[in-house]
């Protein structure tokens, strides 16, 4: 693995690491509990990377062969996930969570009229077509 790829991995490793340190689980009143935590976003993962967020979305839609590309792709989609899971458990408004991954270029969930989510998954790369 070379130098710059390590780096790489490194400083993804320790921003998803800073996130996850400041989760807090807080008692509530009602004798449930709250989790909260810095989440996950395109704007940290780039400032941790030192890049903008338009060049690592460029290495996510564009999907180049380096190996630095893969490893922000799957960054990317780690971001994507967080948000996903955290809107569909209640923990993000879902507007802010829309415009998100619009922000992302991830256009698979469509703005409802009835206030529904709805989640399309697009294999536009054929990775998972028969």
């Amino acid at each position: 693995m070379s130098r710059k790829t390590e780096r790489m991995n490194s400083a993804i490793g320790a921003y998803f690491a800073a996130c996850d340190a400041t989760r807090e689980r807080r008692e509530l009143k009602n004798g449930g509990t709250e989790e909260r935590q810095i989440p996950y976003t395109l704007f940290g993962l780039a400032r941790a990377v030192q890049l903008t967020p338009e060049e690592v979305l460029r290495a996510f839609h564009t999907g180049g062969g380096s190996k630095e590309d893969a490893i922000l792709r799957d960054a990317v989609l780690r971001v994507a996930a967080y948000t996903l899971e955290r809107t569909l458990l209640g923990e993000l408004n879902y507007q802010s969570a829309l415009e998100a991954l619009r922000a992302m270029g991830l256009s698979g969930m469509a703005d409802q009229k009835d206030g529904t989510l709805q989640i399309v998954l697009d294999d536009a790369a054929g990775r998972y077509s028969k």
